[in-house]
């Protein structure tokens, strides 16, 4: 017989079972936390190929495979077509972008030097070598180090994108293979539970990307017409930031407004004016017509938990984390639903 308060071997031997699992899973998560971001993006990627593949099948009547290579020619040909009738227009806009921000920053530096507190700012701020935290032999140190940062990044970045791009090919023409062998993980008895959740939460995916996609197109349309008629230049490259931002909830809007502001108000601070009422109009339109048309067939997600975790994962992992933050969100409050509330505290 065991002591009259103290808890049976039976019982704390399967909740210590399951705090170990816990943080076995945690640590797991945490050792290969870039895998899995790079694995989630082609899941992604492949959810997109494959709803573009079924659509294909049902007009055709062509096999799933037939049907994705179709998908995957017409994407290539389109991206090719965009790149012959476009690429020079973006191109020189993107560079005529590079090339101006610096420009209005200092244009900007110097009207406020007009204003008393402008040249408060302006004294404050170091203005010659000595003034820097570091110099000489320190700052090129720094210098090279941050260009090395910089080129790490961007050859990290590409090698990222060309994995997870083979990953979602590979999940899109044989998806059955890794959804079987994922379910095998689990007891004969959950199996059809698991198979149940786990289409739940690719529908959940599915109709959030689908509907970011028309937010991007809808908020790059809007940006790019309502830019130009307020006369900022590079209004075309100005709207393909604004499309590409727009899948970063939250902050991809106000990252994307800041180039677009800092042009206007070289012209002007009343223009500069105008652009932030039309970025905030267009933002309105996206979050109270776009968004909740999206969430009335998927899971709404809360912004403060939204923001929470682009904060978490950003600091944890960096722009990937921020990036597929809201995704990961969305398909860890399905499979939380269901797994754990529904089967684990609400069972009866």
């Amino acid at each position: 017989m065991s002591s009259g308060n103290g808890a049976s071997p039976s019982k704390v031997t399967p909740m210590a079972l399951r705090v170990v699992v816990v943080v076995a899973l945690a640590l797991l998560f945490w050792i290969f936390a870039p895998v899995f971001l790079l694995a989630f993006g082609g899941v992604l990627i492949s959810i997109f190929l494959r709803t573009l593949g079924t659509w294909v099948s049902k007009w055709t009547g062509l096999s799933a495979g037939w049907s994705l290579a179709i998908v995957l020619v017409a994407l290539g040909l389109l991206s090719a077509a965009g790149i012959y009738l476009s690429g020079e227009p973006v191109t020189k806009q993107m560079t005529e972008l590079v090339d101006q921000i610096p420009r209005s920053l200092e244009k900007i530096s110097n009207d406020l030097k007009n204003y008393e507190w402008g040249k408060w700012l302006a004294e404050k701020a170091p203005t010659s070598a000595e003034d820097l935290p570091v110099s000489g032999k320190d700052a090129a140190s720094y210098a090279l180090g941050a260009l090395s940062s910089v080129t790490g990044g961007i050859v990290g970045g590409i090698v990222g994108a060309l994995i997870v791009l083979i990953l979602s090919l590979y999940l899109s023409f044989a998806p059955d293979t890794y959804i079987s062998g994922a379910i095998r993980l689990f007891p004969v008895r959950k199996r059809e539970r698991i198979l149940a959740v786990l289409k739940e939460v690719h529908e959940t995916l599915q109709m959030w990307l689908l509907g970011k996609i028309l937010s991007m197109i809808v908020v790059g349309v809007l940006t790019s017409i309502g830019l130009g008629l307020i006369g900022v230049p590079l209004a075309l490259a100005l709207g393909i930031i604004a499309a590409l931002l727009t899948f970063v909830p939250n902050f991809g809007p106000i990252l994307s407004a800041l180039p677009a502001v800092l042009l206007a108000f070289v012209d002007s601070p009343m223009r500069a004016l105008y652009v932030i009422l039309l970025y905030l109009g267009i933002q309105t339109v996206e979050s109270y017509l776009i968004t909740p048309l999206i969430q009335q067939k998927t899971v709404s997600l809360p912004p403060a938990l939204t923001i929470s975790t682009q904060i978490g994962l950003g600091i944890l992992f960096g722009a990937g984390g921020v990036v597929l933050a809201t995704p990961l969100t969305a398909a860890a409050l399905v499979l939380i639903k269901r797994l754990y509330v529904e089967d684990v505290l609400e069972a009866k």
